[in-house]
């Protein structure tokens, strides 16, 4: 036979509807219902198609007081098979209450883990055959007392015409037999068909099935079957059917899969994997396969293992993913110790706080000590507490995040020390965010090394402003006697050294300021005043000293803000300053003002160079600076921008910027109204 055209016999996949040969039926539940019978069953009954689905004490009434249903139950109960031979049933045909004699077997069937679930019955009417035998043991009794009494001429004149009597029924038993085997003949012929049609579409189902199925005949583990799934995962073709497993795929012939086989063909014991790994060739090379599988036993008729059937789930794909991550996760720890970065988990619901090791390290903690989350608030000093107390509650609140400087005293050593902590509110394993996760370093170093730089910027920028304001005194002196003296080269010269004065003295104030925030020095001076008058005034002296701009303000209603006027005048000053020194001479600046929902709006719109939108997130940022061919001939430290950015935000105001390269610029900020 060619291998290709090899099928499974029913046996192995239609193991119960293939034990019965005569009238069958099955039940389920221990109500004993009725799911399936055949004509014949139906026809034994008396009933029709109407009872299945009943229980077979409603289908079949008489059965009550009769004790098949009682038998039935305990098959289900002990999954013990109860048969017999000419049994006694009474049953209601066609009105008549009458006593036929059966041949039955009841069979429990079984699932994968030895448990009952319904019940297979099959059985044959021998009512004239015991009837005839009856005959004949009555026959035979009448011999044994015609031999005894051969006196008894008449009696045994009448057992002979009894038996003659006998003998008819008998052939018209024989005859009626005759005819319910042809019966048989045709329902079996048609049974078998629709076995070999639903066999069909098993077998399609089982080739399409995304679950990986093969079955392995005999002891050599022959290939009986195996659908696209499997074939799939081993690289083969299904050319390998009719091969032994071995020789289908000869790379697992160091693996330990043949001996596991053998085992379960010897035991009848199924075998689960877990994530197994085979090396299987593909396209000429050996690759890793992960799997879920089970080796299930199949077993004939009369109970004995003839194959096993292979299901399996392939999980390459997720094993690697998993695994990757776990390497991600070791060098993400590897790098955290490196880094000496500590971590740290917050339960949101029960206050519980997880950390390493390397936190307790920088908090100064002894490691085997158990500590929550109120005794870090203790640890940190009273100047930052309520600080960190209320961004942590709000990246709680908000299912934020949290970025915060701190300093905290260690126990350990009394020292203390600088900290910055990131936090995330995050997911557990069911999906809900109930804890904020994060991390802490030490950050003292740095803030040392940032205080001595301040400490050096301000020390330089107040010793540069002696003399800048001497040499800014001279000029005006040189520009007073030069105009006296009609000395029109040497008035325009010093006009340009009077404006880069002016852009030097602005710089150190700038370090200056820079240095002040940093170190907490910077006051606020807050009054009322109105915003547009303010704008007005930097407007025109922008227009004085960088008239080859067009620079375009409409002035507007009055807008009274309550602010720092100076410090406000500088952000407005910087942005117009920005707005000139990137944009070619010639070209146009819009200045804007406008009230928007209770905050005061300004805008200042240029025609320049513009920017990357990779770059608008950070222009805020501390000495940032774009470096690109069209900026490298432009001057600036980066500070500028930060200290606008600083100066609106402690008046609760916003900053921000919008740009498009090569197209210009656009910054705005808000102040809220007096």
């Amino acid at each position: 036979m060619d291998n290709n055209n090899r099928r499974l016999n029913n046996d192995q996949l239609l193991q119960v509807l293939t034990l019965s040969k005569d009238a069958t039926a099955i039940y389920t539940s221990e109500n004993i219902v009725i799911e399936m019978a055949n004509d014949a069953m139906i026809n034994f009954w008396g009933k029709d198609r109407s009872i299945i689905g009943k229980t077979l004490e409603d289908a079949v009434p008489e059965f009550k007081g009769q004790p098949f249903v009682k038998m039935l139950r305990n098959v289900l109960l002990t999954g013990i098979t109860d048969s017999g031979e000419a049994i006694p049933a009474e049953t209601m045909i066609n009105g008549n209450l009458r006593t036929s004699y059966y041949s039955y077997e009841y069979r429990a069937i079984k699932d994968d883990f030895g448990k009952p679930y319904c019940i297979l019955h099959t059985a044959s009417d021998v009512t004239e055959k015991v009837l005839g035998q009856k005959a004949i043991e009555f026959a035979l009794l009448q011999k044994e007392a015609l031999e005894r009494e051969q006196s008894l001429n008449e009696e045994l004149q009448e057992a002979n015409s009894e038996l003659e009597n006998l003998n008819k029924i008998l052939h018209l038993s024989k005859e009626n037999l005759s005819q319910l085997n042809i019966e048989l003949e045709s329902r079996v012929a048609r049974r078998t068909l629709e076995l070999v049609n639903s066999e069909a579409r098993i077998r399609n189902m089982l080739a399409d099935a995304p679950v990986a199925i093969a079955v392995f005949s005999g002891r050599e583990l022959r290939i009986e079957s195996a659908n696209k799934k499997i074939l799939e995962a081993w690289g083969k073709t299904d050319n390998i059917i009719g091969k032994t497993l071995l020789e289908a795929v000869p790379e697992l012939v160091d693996q330990d899969f043949n001996n596991i086989l053998s085992q379960v063909y010897s035991s009848g014991e199924p075998y689960f994997g877990n994530e197994i790994k085979e090396l299987i060739e593909k396209n000429g090379k050996i690759e890793e396969v992960y799997s879920n599988f089970i080796y299930q036993p199949l077993k004939d008729r009369e109970r004995k293992i003839n194959s096993i059937m292979l299901s399996a789930n392939v999980i390459t794909e997720q094993v690697k993913a998993r695994k990757k991550v776990e390497r991600a996760e070791e060098m993400l720890q590897f790098a955290l110790e490196a880094g000496n970065i500590g971590t740290w988990r917050i339960n949101t619901l029960t206050n519980e706080l997880k950390s390493s090791p390397i936190l307790k390290q920088i908090y100064g903690i002894d490691l085997v000590e158990d500590f929550n989350f109120e005794k870090i608030l203790d640890l940190i000093t009273e100047d930052c507490r309520e600080k960190v107390s209320v961004d942590i509650k709000n990246a709680i609140e908000s299912l934020g995040n949290c970025d915060i400087s701190y300093t905290l005293k260690r126990p350990s050593d009394e020292q203390v020390v600088w900290v910055r902590s990131f936090g995330k509110m995050v997911k557990d394993e069911d999906g809900v965010i109930n804890a904020l996760s994060g991390v802490v370093m030490d950050i003292t170093e740095q803030k040392q090394d940032e205080q001595r730089k301040n400490d050096f910027i301000s020390m330089v920028s107040h010793e540069l402003k002696t003399p800048i304001t001497s040499i800014s005194a001279y000029v005006q002196l040189l520009q007073a006697k030069s105009k006296n003296n009609s000395d029109d080269f040497a008035s325009a010269t010093l006009d340009k050294v009077q404006k880069q004065i002016r852009k030097m003295s602005t710089m150190i104030s700038s370090f200056l300021n820079v240095s002040r925030l940093e170190s907490g020095k910077i006051h606020l001076i807050k009054t009322d005043f109105d915003l547009e008058e303010l704008l007005s005034e930097v407007v025109d002296e922008c227009k004085l000293t960088d008239s080859v701009y067009k620079i375009n303000f409409e002035c507007c209603e009055a807008k009274i803000i309550h602010a720092d006027r100076d410090k406000i005048g500088a952000v407005i000053s910087n942005l117009m300053s920005n707005a000139i020194k990137y944009s070619e001479k010639g070209k146009t600046i819009n200045v804007h003002s406008e009230i928007i929902d209770g905050l005061a709006h300004v805008s200042i719109e240029d025609e320049g160079i513009g920017i990357k939108e990779q770059h608008l997130d950070k222009l805020f940022d501390r000495y940032y600076r774009v470096n690109n061919q069209q900026t490298k001939t432009i001057s600036g430290f980066g500070i500028g921008l930060y200290l606008s950015a600083e100066i609106v935000k402690r008046h609760n105001g916003k900053i921000w910027a919008e740009s498009s390269f090569g197209e210009g610029s656009k910054f705005h900020f808000t102040i809220p109204l007096a």
